[in-house]
């Protein structure tokens, strides 16, 4: 038997690392672009929502979208536009305006990105797999951001900041020849799969979405279940506090700890090696929990413990007195809050196969306002009570996501 689901899974992950490295730039060459143009924590803070603005403009046209036509289509398209932007990243940072508009741009091309790999993930590998697929495809978050942080500060101490966007620009092109060359949107559309791993995904897929009885609902049925806004609002949280620590950990570091820009490029690369681990293990998790305990208590158990005990960490993170402990403690959380994707990113096939391109899409735009909203929030807590206190509010994100996906039913849908 053939394994080209795991090619295909291989290629998602490559897919989410350069979208990662285009994304975290602006946080690695942050605190220098900062001094350079003089700029205050908030207005850093505009800059990066700026960028979320965008990426929560076509998070749900690009889910239903690639459920509709194929992901294909989709996931090209964004990621040409996203590079070509990233490029002329540097050209509109002169005014916090013109940057404004590049950024959001940038995140038009990767909004796209989640929902289609989604798409793609609940069509390439059977229902006892899907945690661990998601869960892999994601470690490409991580790997991003740490590859930025180790190219990043080698190109701005020996270069300058606007070569890490020059370089970083041309992968996603590169990417997409690969893709075209190697990956469908289906497994019986890619002539490389055999007859044995194409029947193995589709009976292991059951009522999913690549069986003919798999029911298909209307985004007036999906969106009239309560758990599913339960798991929706629960990634909310999650990413608040994820997208806390991915734009501002380095000037953190950097600002509030008193690290070089060198240490802090690297010290922040500790706590995204942990959630390259976490991330795949958290999908084996579910898998495994789901299989134990049923796809209502399996899929969010792990989300739940890693959400309260994250949220806990990053406070203790928050008050220690020394630098190294605090950083040791943030990777903690950052470990116990990737942990959770893999659960959160297999429950949308559990509510709806066919459907989940949809579904992650508004995972997506709900989850993305939490982009918006934490670095400029950061960024006036920041200026007005310290570094600690932006840390604080984040925890309490995270624990407060815990408890609104606790309630949650996690189960397909009803028809009727």
């Amino acid at each position: 038997m053939t394994n080209k689901r795991w090619q295909i899974v291989f290629l998602l992950v490559v897919c989410f690392t350069f979208v990662y490295l285009g994304r975290a730039s602006i946080s690695i060459a942050g605190p220098v672009m900062m001094k350079e143009f003089h700029w205050t924590g908030t207005q850093f803070g505009l800059v990066s929502t700026a960028f979320f603005i965008g990426y929560a403009l076509t998070m749900y046209p690009a889910g239903w979208l690639a459920d509709k036509f194929g992901a294909t289509k989709v996931i090209v398209a964004g990621t040409l536009l996203w590079s070509l932007f990233t490029f002329l990243t540097p050209i509109g940072a002169g005014t916090i305006g013109s940057l404004m508009f590049m950024r959001a741009i940038v995140g038009i091309g990767q909004g796209v990105t989640l929902p289609s790999t989604s798409a793609l993930v609940s069509r390439w590998v059977p229902k006892n797999e899907a945690g661990k697929a998601q869960g892999m495809t994601l470690v490409g978050v991580p790997a991003g951001v740490v590859l930025t942080m180790l190219i990043g500060v080698h190109l701005i101490q020996n270069y300058n900041w606007q070569t890490v966007f020059y370089l970083f620009a041309v992968l996603g092109p590169i990417w997409c020849i690969f893709w075209v060359w190697l990956g469908k949107d289906r497994p019986e559309l890619h002539p490389g799969v055999s007859k044995e791993e194409l029947q193995y995904i589709q009976s292991g897929q059951g009522a999913t979405a690549g069986s003919n009885n798999a029911p298909s609902f209307t985004s007036g049925q999906i969106f009239s279940v309560p758990s599913v806004w339960g798991a929706i609002i629960a990634y909310f949280c999650y990413n608040y506090v994820f997208y806390l620590l991915l734009t501002w950990l380095p000037t953190y570091l950097a600002v509030g700890r008193g690290f070089t820009l060198v240490k802090s490029g690297y010290m922040t690369m500790i706590p995204y090696g942990v959630a390259m681990i976490t991330y795949p293990l958290g999908g084996v998790l579910a898998d495994w929990a789901s299989k134990k305990y049923g796809q209502n208590i399996g899929r969010k158990l792990f989300p739940v413990i890693g959400l309260v005990i994250g949220g806990i960490a990053l406070i203790f993170g928050a008050q220690a007195p020394d630098a190294i402990v605090a950083i040791i403690l943030i990777a903690t959380s950052m470990g116990l809050l990737t942990l959770t994707q893999g659960g959160f990113f297999s429950i949308p096939m559990v509510f709806a196969p066919k459907n989940a391109g949809t579904i992650v899409g508004m995972y997506g735009t709900i989850g993305t306002m939490a982009g918006i909203s934490a670095p400029l929030l950061t960024g006036i807590v920041v200026d007005s009570f310290g570094y600690n206190y932006a840390l604080f509010l984040g925890s309490s994100m995270a624990i407060l996501g815990a408890i609104i996906l606790f309630f949650a039913k996690i189960r397909q849908i009803d028809q009727h």
